[in-house]
């Protein structure tokens, strides 16, 4: 075991390199040495061990320097600026002599040479050969060795270990009960072993290490930032085992500027107790579902037939969802309760909480942070399309539709046809019109109330509803919208509406227009979650069975519209009257939002609309809330005195 001492650092590279220093005299006002230690002491590390082959002691015989010499890699300045150090051996500045003769003369003064001129030498050859030359590896961890040292040495015991050292000491360490942070160095080569090696050896460890040990892989093969994460995920994959112990570290953050580092040792010492924190969620939800189910399996069937009928069967719930209900129920409370009795939460809390109030610099590529924490809280506010689309979810106030304009209109296309002017027009579909949507997509929000949109039990609705209010949702170009709700009495803020930006938008309250009902079912209905009908479609899966009564009356509104259109002859129609009777038929005439079109090819009625989500609770309620205040706000005459002369 080599335990390295600051004559040491100086012994293996000159002088030590003092990253708190050189950050002071760069400007910076952050202490990464401060906030290391700090982090150190709140997680109660007694040790560390940096596991490096720079720490390897090895005899340096110069080989790497004579072969650079035998192979002519050197340029005559190079020679010029060995002899400087070497004197005696006059040979290197005549450019004619053989290379043989360089090499012997050179391999019979190196014994004699004491370690700064050794390093010279290295240094000229490896300036020549790049990365790969003589000593490169010990070049970059010079600089690395000594500013981990600086950084972690004062708040706990430090040992500096080779490989080889590693394994020899590896059984003693591990049993001897210390809360222990380990780094290791990545590559091992010039200790003889693989350039995978520390890998290898945090591979064994994950297994071995007890629970108060955390892990981090230190290497010059990653970048900072990205590189670093992705690095990880791989060797989680590879690893096959407990993922969290372990972190890997860019060793740029120590050989170049300290400041990143801290973050990054906050995180290898917090890994486990997130990883804990996660463990105990899922034990505790899981266990009180299964405890769930027993308890609704446990209902009896007089109870249990009473549930699924009466008014909730009237008013079109579904049986299961009720069932579902119910387990939710009986889970309210228990997941909680089981968090808070179980010690191994509040300690990781504890943990997690303390090492937060450390002061660090700002998160280290932020929007990535932000762009991957966006789309968590996203799943907060929004369903998916695909979630509802695959399941023909019913409508709910909070539902989200895309509103978009025509390629093609039908009467159009079939005037050319029956007109047999120049032919088909070129379209999708070989020869039928195209009802593809064109244009950029403006949103909507549904902003009925929740009991005057559900379907009966015969597929209608009990009001007589046929039209209903939409909002529009608008990106505001002054302010950036980070939480719900927002202070503004005529409109309501949605954050994280857009997945791959991240922003939020306003629901515009004060622009409400209204759409048929019809339209809006159909997306329901629709395979694709489009407003779309034909006469002749069948009926899709997984409908509810309310609603399939609706699609059936909604299928002969269908087949009753294409004929009235049909009869009209629209396609022998001038100027825009065709338009004028398809939104009469399809309720669109007070509607300037929304397009429409009957084909006659197809017996289809389609609306230029498709769901693309839905607003989650307590979300919903909340803009419904907005809503109502916005309608029942009083009205007052205007102020004789203008604002203006305030």
């Amino acid at each position: 075991m080599h335990e390295e001492s600051a004559d040491d650092a100086v012994a293996h590279g000159g002088e030590p390199w003092i990253p708190a220093q050189a950050d002071k005299q760069a400007g910076s006002t952050f202490d990464a040495k401060a906030a290391s230690q700090e982090l150190m002491e709140l997680a109660q590390v007694e040790r560390v061990i940096c596991v490096d082959d720079w720490y390897a002691e090895k005899e340096d015989t110069g080989e790497a320097v004579l072969a650079a010499l035998a192979d002519g890699a050197l340029f005559p300045a190079d020679l010029e600026a060995i002899a400087d150090v070497i004197p005696e051996v006059a040979l290197l500045r005549d450019p004619s002599t053989p290379a043989e003769l360089l090499v012997d003369e050179v391999r019979g003064v190196w014994a004699s040479l004491d370690e700064n001129k050794r390093k010279k030498i290295h240094h000229v050859v490896d300036s020549r050969l790049g990365p790969d030359g003589v000593g490169a590896p010990g070049e970059e961890d010079e600089p690395a060795a000594a500013c981990l040292r600086e950084l972690l040495a004062e708040s706990s015991e430090f040992l500096t270990l080779s490989l080889s050292d590693w394994r020899r000491k590896r059984s003693s360490l591990l049993t001897d009960g210390k809360s222990t942070l380990i780094l290791f160095d990545r590559d091992f080569s010039r200790e003889g072993a693989s350039q995978t090696a520390g890998e290898e050896q945090i591979s064994l460890l994950l297994r071995d290490a007890p629970d108060t040990w955390r892990i981090g892989l230190l290497t010059h093969t990653v970048s900072e930032d990205d590189a670093e994460i992705e690095t990880w995920k791989t060797l989680s994959r590879k690893f096959e085992a407990d993922s969290s112990r372990f972190l890997v570290i860019a060793k740029g953050r120590l050989s170049v500027s300290a400041d990143g580092f801290p973050r990054m040792l906050k995180l290898t010492l917090l890994a486990p107790a997130l990883e804990r924190l996660q463990d105990s969620l899922a034990e505790a939800v899981n266990g009180t579902w299964v405890e769930a189910i027993r308890k609704v399996g446990g209902i009896d069937p007089y109870t249990l037939e009473a549930a699924l009928n009466g008014d909730r069967l009237t008013d079109g719930t579904w049986g299961p969802e009720t069932l579902l209900r119910i387990a939710t129920a009986f889970t309210q409370d228990s997941v909680r309760a089981k968090l808070r009795a179980d010690r191994t939460v509040h300690l990781s809390s504890k943990l997690v909480t303390s090492l937060s109030q450390v002061k660090l610099p700002s998160t280290v590529n932020p929007d990535r942070v932000r762009q991957e924490l966006s789309g968590i809280e996203r799943l907060e506010y929004f369903e998916t399309a695909d979630h509802l689309t695959g399941l023909h979810f019913p409508l709910e106030v909070g539902d989200i539709f895309a509103f978009q304009k025509f390629v093609d209109k039908p009467h159009q296309f079939e005037r050319q046809r029956s007109q047999n002017a120049r032919g088909p027009r070129a379209s999708v579909g070989g020869g039928e019109p195209d009802l593809r949507r064109l244009g950029s997509e403006h949103f909507m929000i549904l902003l009925s109330q929740p009991c005057d949109l559900a379907v009966r039990s015969d597929g209608k609705r009990g009001n007589g509803l046929e039209f209903v209010r939409v909002a529009p949702l608008k990106t505001p170009t002054d302010r950036m919208i980070t939480h719900p709700g927002g202070e503004g009495s005529t409109s309501f803020d949605l954050p994280f509406f857009y997945a791959d930006s991240g922003l939020g938008v306003e629901v515009k309250l004060s622009q409400q227009h209204y759409v048929p009902l019809t339209a809006l079912d159909m997306c329901v209905l629709s395979d694709t979650g489009q407003g779309l009908m034909s006469a002749n479609q069948a009926m899709p899966d997984h409908v509810l069975p309310n609603w399939q009564k609706r699609f059936e009356d909604l299928r002969a509104w269908v087949a009753k519209q294409v004929d009235a259109y049909k009869a009209m002859e629209p396609q022998s129609m001038q100027g825009r009257a065709a338009d004028q009777i398809t939104a009469a038929l399809t309720g669109t005439v007070a509607s300037p939002k929304l397009e429409s079109l009957i084909s006659l090819s197809r017996s289809t009625v389609v609306y230029g609309v498709s769901r693309v989500g839905r607003l989650r609770e307590p979300y919903r309620s909340a803009l419904l809330s907005r809503m109502a205040q916005r309608d029942s706000r009083d009205a007052f005459d205007p102020s004789l005195i203008d604002k203006a002369n305030v």
